[in-house]
């Protein structure tokens, strides 16, 4: 059963494609960063009171702050980690928001990045010492998103950057297997100032999601 036929757009084609919850997530993203800038410029004590309470935590959510499941996944830790995301958000956004509908494709979203967040926050419990800082970013969520398209669109063929320099084509499932790969590598040996866990948490939750969704496809579209 193929619940979800090819949507990506081909080559000198032209599909329409629902933006709306896309726009509203990047909005929320850019709002809460500049919110961020502007603290840090007014009041800098403010703005640590405020990442403290927003970041997602072990010690956040043992003293009882659950919103931060939800709310880090709308901060960022600069302009560069903004833009990434954002970047990503805007390609992957539409096609999965036509896909699903706007409510599944937010539901996928949040879910994905809380599920990245909590497992994140699981490894700060065993493994302090290589996961213990607090997690921002919405990084989790968009693997949820990639979780998703490589599942329901596995065989449409993508254009990346390969080390972001080398334009090539790949298979959707191939670069949802190599995020996974690259995810669980780097939570292993704790690879560099990246939340790799809550990248793979995201793949999980994101494949959890899309797997629940093709048993239950949304209605076709008119």
């Amino acid at each position: 059963m193929k619940p979800y036929p090819p949507l990506l757009p081909r080559r000198g084609e032209e599909l329409p494609l629902e933006r709306g919850a896309t726009r509203v997530l990047i909005a929320l993203n850019g709002a809460f960063f500049a919110y961020e800038q502007w603290l840090d410029r007014a009041d800098p004590g403010r703005k640590l009171w405020f990442e403290w309470n927003h970041a997602l935590s072990l010690e956040g959510l043992r003293r009882g702050a659950w919103w931060q499941c939800l709310s880090f996944q709308f901060l960022h830790g600069g302009w560069i980690h903004l833009v990434m995301n954002l970047l990503l958000l805007h390609s992957l956004g539409p096609v999965m928001e036509t896909t699903l509908g706007r409510w599944r494709f937010l539901l996928l979203y949040l879910v994905s990045g809380t599920l990245g967040g909590i497992l994140h926050v699981v490894g700060a419990w065993m493994m302090p010492d290589s996961f213990g800082v607090p997690v921002v970013g919405a990084s989790a969520g968009l693997c949820g998103l990639l979780a998703a398209l490589g599942a329901l669109h596995s065989e449409e063929r993508l254009r990346v950057l390969l080390f972001f320099v080398i334009p090539m084509e790949i298979r959707a499932k191939f670069v949802l297997l190599g995020g996974i790969v690259i995810s669980a590598l780097g939570a292993v040996f704790a690879v560099g100032p990246i939340a790799h866990l809550a990248h793979l948490g995201g793949f999980i939750g994101g494949l959890a999601v899309a797997l629940a969704y093709q048993r239950n496809p949304r209605p076709a579209h008119r």
